[in-house]
């Protein structure tokens, strides 16, 4: 079943304006056919003229709620008044059109005659329906403070959840997913990998080596294989009960 919304009200009452402009276009050109056939008083005389009246309020009704530079002037009471007004004023045109086909000066132009007074009564029902719609506008202004469909929030606010849409991450996952990964990033790259590693430079001494400036020596200088701390060497002591420095590459330093 389909629900109505009421932020659609302004389109399904420009439509039907529109439909009236589309029968008062058509009702009157078939009240030019009974001009030149009938007797002309001013009862027809007053639904032709009615034709063209009806012109400028179409076109308030329908363009000033549709742009948001004239919304401002798309007043709800105004709109109702124009739309009640117009409702009764159409009311009278084809009364007036079946009082002139019922005292016979239609003479040839009766049939066309009473087309116009059908149009206008179809006419007339559509003013009664956006009458209606009209003073819907006035309640739902009056209860919100804007027209139906003329707010800026969106038309499914209501079903917005703050407590899970206003704190979710779901739209920036991979807006953040770098910032995640940061640990993966910045692990240092070890032996054995295509870039080499930490120890895969150039010596202490190497002649290639950037700068050619003196590098500390490490562990992996030395000749043998075993890289771990042994523990102090121990101090010689010679006849004379001098201390003496235990033998050791002494020139690396």
């Amino acid at each position: 079943m389909v629900e109505f919304d009421v932020h659609n009200l302004q389109k399904i009452k420009m439509f039907v304006h529109i439909a009236q402009a589309v029968m008062i276009l058509i009702a009157w050109s078939v009240e030019i056919a009974v001009f030149k056939g009938a007797d002309v008083d001013g009862r027809s005389g007053w639904f032709f003229g009615l034709c063209f009246l009806s012109i400028p309020a179409l076109i308030y009704l329908t363009m000033t709620p549709r742009f948001p530079r004239t919304r401002k002037l798309a007043n709800p009471y105004a709109m109702a008044c124009v739309d009640a007004l117009f409702c009764i004023l159409w009311i009278s045109a084809f009364a007036s059109q079946a009082s002139f086909n019922s005292s016979g000066k239609c003479k040839d132009a009766c049939g066309l005659s009473k087309a116009v007074v059908a149009l206008g009564v179809f006419i007339w029902l559509f003013w009664v329906i956006t009458t209606f719609m009209s003073l819907y506008g006035v309640v739902y202004y009056k209860r919100e403070g804007y027209l139906p469909g003329a707010s800026r929030a969106p038309h499914n606010a209501n079903q917005i959840d703050p407590d899970k849409e206003a704190f979710s991450t779901a739209p920036h996952d991979d807006e953040y997913a770098p910032v995640h990964n940061t640990d993966d990033h910045e692990l240092p790259v070890h032996e054995g990998t295509s870039f080499g590693g930490l120890g895969s430079g150039p010596g202490p001494y190497d002649e290639n080596s950037y700068g050619g400036g003196y590098v500390p020596p490490t562990v992996h200088d030395e000749p043998t294989g075993y890289t771990g701390y042994s523990g102090a060497a121990p101090v010689n002591t010679s006849a004379s009960g001098r201390v003496q420095f235990p033998d050791a590459r002494y020139s690396n330093v």
